[in-house]
């Protein structure tokens, strides 16, 4: 009997080689790799606590946000990386196109190339999706300088690689990105006569929201550096300027320019252990009806890696808001992240709020996890 189920198996495994080898996939296979791209997932559960009665977001676990990749390569030195997201928003889930770009990796030497919609490189942070940070939230100064959900605009910008002994990079961006609309009221409005005797409404006094982004064509440009300090140390040092519209530039005037200043300083005495402190600083000059406005803003990060599994990090902020009424905004977070594995980490952040003088103390928890290639070490 074990010599008949043994001709039997090498039979067996003899016929699929066999099969193969003639063009027949083996059972449950696809056969010959079709021309997939690799596809991802990446899912964020977050839980908020608020001292302000007025978020309706406090007190409440929930699913915010599940993002879709798919990679690849579609000639050689051509990538393309499209980036599909379902997130919350307030109670209501909205989709987007988080990314959606091709990257031309070599066009000459030292020359490379973006097109599509993506997160601009402006600043240190603004490049890297949220669940890459090592942060819940984002720092006060990009939200009310560069917008809620990042500056996230479409167009191309090209990057030059320069020859010189250290690294550094130079580029340069051309943008196109939607404004806001007014939420015009009743009261805002009247009804007057065209100039060929017709009614039409007109918008009286109407008043800008509390969002504020970069909007309609804007250009960018930054450099950043990297210098060795020496075995186990490193500096970064960028620089970046923005020119274009504000996001309500279709209602009335409203021009802009953004001149930031970045560093990022590391040191890592062994394979896990690492310190980083890293800070932005931008100044937003916006020219409105009622004059032109100058607004400051920036944040200090530190961040310690005590070992392979966790992470223990500080930050401070101070922004000013974009609009005529200035207010002023110093905040104070502690955060604390357990990577459970390479793909899944667990987060907490405590955030203390002053807002002009109204004070407001938030809780986070999150559990981020990652299906499949862009799971990355969630960059």
């Amino acid at each position: 009997m074990r010599k008949i189920i043994v001709l039997a198996l090498l039979s067996g495994v003899c016929g699929a080689a066999l099969a193969q080898e003639a063009g027949t996939p083996p059972q449950g296979l696809r056969g010959t790799p079709a021309n997939l791209p690799d596809i991802s997932v990446i899912g964020v559960i977050e839980g908020h606590t608020s001292s302000n009665k007025a978020d309706d977001t406090r007190d409440k676990l929930e699913f915010s946000e599940v993002e879709t990749a798919f990679q690849g390569y579609i000639y050689p030195e051509m990538k393309a990386d499209v980036f599909l997201a379902l997130h919350k928003h307030g109670t209501e889930y909205e989709s987007e196109i988080c990314e959606a770009k091709v990257s031309f990796l070599r066009l000459a030497d030292g020359l490379s190339a973006e097109v599509g919609k993506v997160n601009a490189e402006f600043g240190k942070l603004n490049k890297a999706h949220t669940h890459t940070r090592l942060m819940i939230d984002q720092p006060a100064v990009l939200t009310n300088f560069l917008g809620t959900h990042a500056f996230n605009p479409q167009g191309a910008a090209l990057k030059y690689l320069l020859p010189l002994p250290f690294y550094a990079q130079a580029q340069a961006g051309a943008w196109n990105m939607a404004g806001h609309e007014h939420h015009v009221e009743g009261d805002n409005t009247a009804e007057v006569l065209d100039v060929d005797q017709s009614t039409v409404t007109v918008v009286l006094a109407p008043e800008e929201t509390e969002d504020f982004s970069p909007a309609g064509k804007v250009y960018t440009a930054r450099l950043n550096m990297s210098f060795p300090l020496g075995s186990g140390s490193e500096l970064e040092l960028g620089g970046s300027a923005l020119k274009g519209k504000g996001s309500h530039w279709e209602h009335h005037e409203d021009n802009i320019k953004i001149a930031g200043a970045d560093f990022t300083l590391k040191f890592w005495p062994d394979a896990y252990r690492r310190f980083t402190l890293q800070g932005e600083y931008m100044r937003l000059t916006r020219e409105v009806p009622v004059g032109t406005l100058k607004r400051d803003g920036l944040y200090l990060f530190a961040n310690y890696r005590a070992s392979k599994y966790w992470n223990f990090g500080a930050r401070f902020d101070y922004a000013e808001n974009a609009f005529p009424a200035i207010t002023y905004e110093r905040d104070y977070a502690l955060i604390a992240t357990r990577n459970l594995t390479e793909t899944t980490t667990l987060r907490a952040q405590y955030k203390h709020i002053n807002l002009s003088g109204e004070k407001t103390d938030e809780g986070w928890v999150q559990l981020t996890f990652g299906l499949g290639p862009h799971s990355h070490d969630l960059e």
